[in-house]
């Protein structure tokens, strides 16, 4: 395998990322381009759910939802509650929800704001309370569209997501020496903290290497800064970025 990626999701995910990349001869650098630690409201997650009634909604935006409401929940010496709806908005969040009990999660078939919203649009919401776990900001369209409709919308921000700090010369100097040539992006938010980290005089050589993203709008985002060689995975998760990057492999040859 002749690719050499950086990787830019958290560090947990991104160092499993990179064994699987390496495990098939390829090489992998791990350097997060976000930070994920315990939110705001951590410690509301219990309050919020005891307070919803059966056929209540609760919808995860990703797995560090599910994740940091379960460890708030356990330091609360609570457990999920029964009869009530839940929503992931991604095949790996709902897995995440069945490893701590919960086996009934309905997931769209688009994973995104606009999936769950169609998931829900012959759903009856008027007056239904809905938790929505998620990190700081993001989904407002999602909850803006369940208000219309009379749903009682509330937001958990049960973790965080943060950029971290680089010396963008050290990181530069790293990955050149790395021989990088390919670049996993996660989330849009990870890209424009990796754009506004590089220095200036690096941009073209950043924006010159190959993207690995896992959806169209993430491509979209990258198109507009100037990078030319895309490739879209089939979502977030390490076994779809994965086959991406051995599409990218041996379809393009990166030497």
């Amino acid at each position: 395998m002749k690719i050499r990626a950086l990787i830019t999701r958290p560090r947990a995910k991104g160092e499993q990322l990179a064994r699987q990349i390496e495990a098939a001869d390829g090489a992998a650098l791990c350097c997060p381009f976000i930070d994920i630690s315990a939110g705001s409201e951590f410690n509301k997650v219990s309050s919020l759910l005891e307070k919803l009634q059966p056929d209540d909604y609760i919808i995860a935006i990703s797995d560090n939802a599910v994740n940091y409401a379960n460890t708030s929940l356990i330091n609360e010496h609570r457990t999920w509650p029964q009869r009530i709806n839940y929503i992931a908005v991604g095949p790996t969040t709902a897995k995440c929800w069945r490893l701590h009990g919960i086996k009934n999660t309905n997931v769209p078939n688009t994973h995104d704001s606009e999936g769950v919203l169609k998931l829900l649009q012959n759903a009856s919401v008027e007056h239904k309370n809905i938790v929505i776990l998620r990190g700081n900001g993001g989904r407002e369209t999602m909850a803006e569209d369940l208000i219309k409709r009379s749903a009682n919308v509330t937001y958990c921000e049960v973790y965080q997501r943060t950029a971290p700090t680089y010396d963008p010369e050290l990181l530069i100097n790293k990955w050149q020496q790395f021989a990088i040539n390919s670049v996993i992006i996660t989330s849009g938010e990870i890209l424009g903290n990796l754009i506004k980290t590089i220095p200036y005089t690096a941009l073209p050589w950043i924006l010159n290497l190959h993207f690995i993203v896992p959806s169209q709008r993430i491509a979209a985002l990258a198109h507009k800064l100037g990078i030319e060689h895309v490739t879209i995975a089939s979502g977030a998760s390490n076994n779809s970025l994965f086959n991406a990057v051995k599409q990218l492999d041996m379809q393009i040859g990166i030497s």
